[in-house]
């Protein structure tokens, strides 16, 4: 429990549950916050169809979704965040950041 309270301090996320609160404010707002809580808070076998319900359509790139703010990062690439899938089609790895390629 002290586990999730300070996950909860340093992230200032809530419980898993809330995935769907953040995912509706992003789709609102795209702002980082709440991209990033969902970050957070998605399982990484989290499937497509999921992550479309949690936070609308994405930058479908076929072997991940990548879904922006309205920022860029210090180096000018856009800041957003990633959920790459597996053979699967579940995601495998999830990260928020800049995205330069």
């Amino acid at each position: 429990m002290a586990a999730i309270s300070l996950m909860q301090v340093l992230f200032g996320c809530s419980q898993p549950e809330e995935v769907v609160r953040h995912g509706k404010h992003y789709q609102q707002h795209h702002d980082y916050y709440s991209l990033s809580c969902v970050v957070n808070l998605v399982k990484q076998d989290a499937d497509k169809a999921y992550l479309k319900k949690i936070l609308g359509e994405p930058i479908d790139m076929g072997f991940d979704y990548r879904y922006l703010i309205d920022s860029t990062g210090e180096n000018g690439c856009p800041i957003g965040a990633v959920f790459h899938f597996s053979d699967q089609k579940v995601v495998d790895d999830l990260w928020i950041g800049e995205i330069c390629e």
